[in-house]
Order: structure tokens, then sequence, then C-alpha cells
């Protein structure tokens, strides 16, 4: 018996200490940190304490409390996403996976008792305590295996960060660019019924024709319209933001920076960034590691699939006469029928599953950031070709069609097409510079980081046109003029 407690002893010994050699689960998320170290101008925060979270509360609310900026709306979404805090929490499972792994399995402890027929015998007992021996020589390759399912975990909820960062700023761009429509077609809208209310005047007092009236009213109704529309993507962009920061409640009351950035001077090098975007996307390194675990398993159930279970320990008995026997204890299953056969192949089935998944992706990554770099290019050539000769020549029409009216030498329908013709370039060029900014925020996305831009000068700027009230004061002034005569 006093074998028994010493190897009982000798098993909570190895347990207690590989029981003490732990890390906290959550320690995991430090790493996510560090992968995005350089990648992205802001950290995320996963609160765990109550401190902690009230310095992140405390934070957002600092934020919320000056016009939202695309850098701004970026610190707030990692700081604050309920989605990302819940794929943080996968890395402490994985995290608490790699602790199991390098486990012990708890020793099992038997006993049995057997009662003679007859006199003077006494009662039978058995002792026993097995230790799963299999495991403990599979613990370092569990371990490995474990710990690159954790680098797997860690890099895929790094590339969740940055699709978090990226959906935010693209409403963020979606937001900004429809307040900014909307604040020029709140103007037009004004001028415009400006415009019309004083038609009616002149119509009743004889001096404008039914004609012009109408397509006065036609403008004002087309314009309210269009503002009306505005106002309700506007609000509905809104509410997509405040999805994406998680704000609810009193935080949803702030308010935003509502004109767009300017376009850089210069674009990333397109010969560098597609390797660029290979090396460093986390969702292929997630997937590489993947592979990698599963190349190692495979390999692992290969090299050990006729050991299914291996038990070792000791025995301890009393026969019916008294005598104690003690010694080892072994317990092998015989592989005759299960070999591992559907393990294996199932690993093998995994395996070859994410080696296409691999590719496909690195594929998949090449060719979206072409594509985006394509249209990149693309964008920034049209704002130009706006910014430079389309809005100057649609100005230039607007003001000659203007002098033309003012000597009567053109009627009011040519003097508002004119001046349609203008809002609707101007509205293009602001879905324009909307779009490459969406686009920038995509190919940052498909590159996994930020782009390695060029500082340099000349940027453009993007202005409304022309107040309507200066072409209104000079229509006003000719009218004025006709109710003389």
């Amino acid at each position: 018996m006093r074998h028994l407690v010493v190897t009982g002893v000798v098993f909570a010994l190895v347990g207690v200490v590989t029981g003490c050699a732990t890390d906290a689960p959550d320690k995991g998320f430090e790493r996510v940190q560090g992968v995005l170290s350089g990648r992205s101008e802001t950290l995320p925060e996963w609160p765990l304490e109550p401190e902690a979270e009230g310095a992140v509360q405390n934070r957002v609310n600092e934020l919320l409390h000056q016009p939202l900026t695309s850098q701004t709306v970026t610190e707030i979404a990692l700081l604050n996403n309920r989605r990302l805090r819940a794929a943080f929490a996968r890395v402490g499972i994985a995290s608490a996976d790699l602790v199991e792994a390098g486990l012990l399995e708890n020793p099992s402890l038997t006993s049995a008792f057997g009662f003679p027929e007859g006199s003077p015998s006494i009662t039978e007992l058995d002792f026993g305590l097995t230790f799963n021996i299999l495991r403990l020589l599979m613990t370092p390759a569990r371990k490995q295996i474990a710990n690159l399912q954790l680098d797997s975990t860690i890099f895929d909820v790094a590339d969740e960060v940055l699709k978090t960062r990226s959906h935010a700023q693209m409403a963020f761009y979606e937001l900004q660019a429809a307040e900014h429509l909307t604040s020029v077609l709140k103007e037009i809208m004004s001028a415009a019924e400006s415009s019309a209310e004083f038609a009616r005047k002149l119509h009743d007092a004889g001096n404008l024709s039914d004609l012009d009236l109408a397509n006065e009213q036609a403008l004002f109704e087309e314009t309210l319209l269009a503002y009306g529309r505005s106002v309700a993507d506007a609000a509905s962009l809104r509410e997509r933001l405040n999805v994406a920061l998680s704000l609810w409640g009193d935080e949803t009351d702030w308010s935003i920076v509502d004109r767009l950035p300017e376009v850089p001077a210069r674009e990333p090098d397109v010969a560098n960034l597609e390797s660029l975007a290979v090396r460093q996307r986390f969702d292929l390194a997630a997937t590489a590691k993947e592979v990698e675990s599963l190349y190692f398993a495979l390999g692992l159930q290969r090299r050990w699939r006729y050991v299914l279970t291996a038990d070792a320990g000791f025995i301890a008995s009393r026969d019916t006469d008294g005598q104690w026997v003690f010694g080892p204890l072994l317990s092998i299953e015989i592989p005759i029928f299960n070999q591992r056969q559907a393990d294996i192949a199932r690993l093998e089935a995994a395996l070859r599953g994410a080696e296409s998944r691999l590719d496909a992706i690195a594929i998949e990554t090449r060719a979206d950031v072409r594509r985006l770099l394509d249209r990149l290019y693309a964008l920034r050539y049209e704002a130009e070709q706006y910014k430079s000769r389309v809005l100057p020549l649609r100005q230039r029409v607007t003001a000659l069609t203007q002098e033309q009216y003012n000597f009567m030498l053109m009627d009011t329908f040519d003097l508002l097409a004119a001046k349609r013709a203008e809002i609707a370039s101007y509205r293009d060029y602001l879905d324009t510079v909307r779009e490459y900014w969406i686009t920038r925020a995509e190919l940052e996305r498909a590159v996994g980081g930020q782009l390695p831009y060029s500082d340099g000068a000349d940027s453009l700027d993007v202005h409304p046109p022309a107040s309507p009230e200066s072409h209104q004061s000079a229509k006003t002034e000719h009218n004025h003029t006709i109710g003389g005569d």
C-alpha cells in the first residue's frame, strides 16, 4: 500500500508543476496588438476590467464631443465596436486551448473488492493507479499544434480589426459626401424657392409667360425632391456609421466634418504594392498557419496511428490469504479495427482545403490590388478633369447664359438648363471624390495596412459651385427692369 501512496504523490507533483506553468488566456490579445503595430494608426483595446472599460468609454465620449474625422472614426471603431470585441474573445479561447494542450491528463484510481465464499479467507482487495502515457509523450507536439492554431487565430482577428477599420472609414466617407451634397442642395433649393416666388409675382403682374413660370416652379419642385432624398440618404448613412461605431442612445448625437478631404497629390508605387499585399495580408498569414498546423497534426496522426491508448500505472492487490502483491500496470489498445483511418482522411481533406484556400486568397489579393489601383487612378483622373476643366466650363456656360438672358437673347428655360447642368456636374464631381476615398479604403484593406503614400503638394479641394444667389440676383435685377417698362 505504501508503494501506491508514493506513486500517487509523484503523479500529484507532476500535475501541480504542469498546472502552474500556465498563462492567462487573454494574454494572446497583446500579440494581436503587436502584429497590428505599424499597420494601423490606432490599436484596438479589449477592456476586461471595469476600470479599463471606464477609460475606453471616457475616450470614446471625448472623441464624440468634437466633429468626427476619418481618424477619430477609426479610433472609436477599434475601441468600441462590439463585434470586434466578440472576435477578441476567440483569442482568449485559443489561448486557453494552448494552456490545455500543455496539461497532463489526470490519473485514474481504480478499486475492486472480492468476498470469499468460505472462511477463514479474508476479503480480496485490488487497487490501481493509472496514467495516460500517450498524452504525456504527445504533449510537446500538442502544444506546438495549439500554438500554431493560436497564431492563426491572432492573424485572423488582426484581419478582422482591419476590416472593421475599413468598414468604418467607408461609412464615414459615404456620410461625409451625403452631408456635403445636402448642404449644397439646401442652398440651391433656397435659391430656387425665391426664384419661383418672384416668378409667380411677375406672372401675376403679367410680365412673365406661363411657360417661364412653369419652368421656375418645376425647378423648385425638382430641387425640393433632390434635397429631401439627400436628407433621407444622409440619415440612413448616419445609422450605418452608428452601427460601425457601436453607438446608441445619447452617443448618437454627434457631428461630422462635412467636407470631403483633399485627394492626395501622389499614389502608391504600383510595382511594389502587389507583392507588399501578399507579404503582409493577415488573412493570408492566418491561413498559412492553419496549413502548417494541419500538416503537423497529420504527421502526428500517421506516426502514432497504431497506438490509440496507452495507460501505465501501479497496482496493489491483496489475495484472500492476506498476501499483498504490488507491481506495474500497462494497458495498450490493440489496433485491429480502428487504426485512425478516419482521422487521417479527415486531416488530409482539411489540409487540401486549407492549401487551396491559401492559393485562392493570394490570387484574389493580387487581383484586388490591381483592380483597385486601376480604379484609383481612373478616379483621380476624373477628379482632376472635373476640377480643372468640367466645372470651370460649366460655370462659364452658366455665366454666359446669364448674360444672354439679361439681354433677352435667351429665355428662362435656357438659363435653368445651364444651371441644372452645372449642378449635375458638381454632383458627379462629389461622387467621384467620394468613390476615390472609398476605393482608397478598400485598397488599404486589400494591401493589409496603410498605403505607402508619398507626401506631395497640390491637392484637389472639393468646393461647391458658385452660389445660385449670384445668378439669381442678376436675374432679379433684369426682371425688375422688365416690370418697370
